[in-house]
């Protein structure tokens, strides 16, 4: 079966899910935090590819406006809560390679890969989190200063803890768990690999 069986969106859903509980838990960095929420997305996309990451990362989204949305301004929920989360699974255009040169045990070049991938995914979050914090709270930017520079520097030091963190955790699964990045039905390995590896 290809990367759209049935298996492989409950995969995109339960990953979703654990980035949705993730979300309730702070990391602090400063006045900004790790978003370790990330972490599954990340890994789902790179596990499944684009597709299917930018599905776990809609519903994670979509979950977590419904559970923070406050119901005063919707614009404004979507734009904190769901719209940050979406796009994280373009992560997953680099899923092909890291399973290939994982597969021909190649770690240096998967990790290459690997933290491509996770500079990337964690670049678009945080870009929508700028933007967000840019539009939904102009009150708190003080007089002269303009809402980029204002936002800029915490959201900077936010996504780099959090790149760094979500890169290291998954160069360590790829170095001592390889084949988690692989499934069995996986459409980035032709037959041939896909016999070797369940033969290993």
């Amino acid at each position: 079966m290809g990367s759209n069986s049935m298996k492989s969106w409950i995969e995109a859903a339960l990953f979703a899910v654990l980035a949705i509980g993730l979300a309730y838990v702070a990391v602090p960095v400063g006045e900004y935090e790790i978003v370790i929420a990330l972490l599954p997305l990340l890994f789902v996309s790179l596990r499944r590819g684009m597709l299917l990451g930018l599905v776990s990362g809609a519903l994670a989204g979509i979950g977590l406006f419904a559970l923070k949305s406050q119901g005063a301004d919707l614009a404004a929920d979507v734009l904190n809560q769901a719209a940050p989360f979406v796009f994280v699974g373009i992560a997953g255009f680099f899923a092909k390679f890291t399973q290939r040169t994982l597969n021909n045990k190649r770690f240096p070049n998967a990790a290459l890969n690997i933290v491509t991938a996770s500079f990337f995914g964690t670049l678009i979050y945080f870009v929508w989190a700028l933007l967000s914090d840019m539009v939904s709270n102009e009150e708190a930017i003080p007089e002269g200063i303009s809402a980029f520079a204002h936002f800029l520097p915490g959201q900077a030091l936010s996504f780099a803890a959090t790149f760094a963190a979500s890169a290291v955790v998954l160069l360590l699964i790829a170095k001592f768990a390889p084949k988690a990045y692989i499934p069995k039905d996986s459409r980035f390995l032709s037959r041939k690999e896909k016999s070797k590896l369940l033969n290993d």
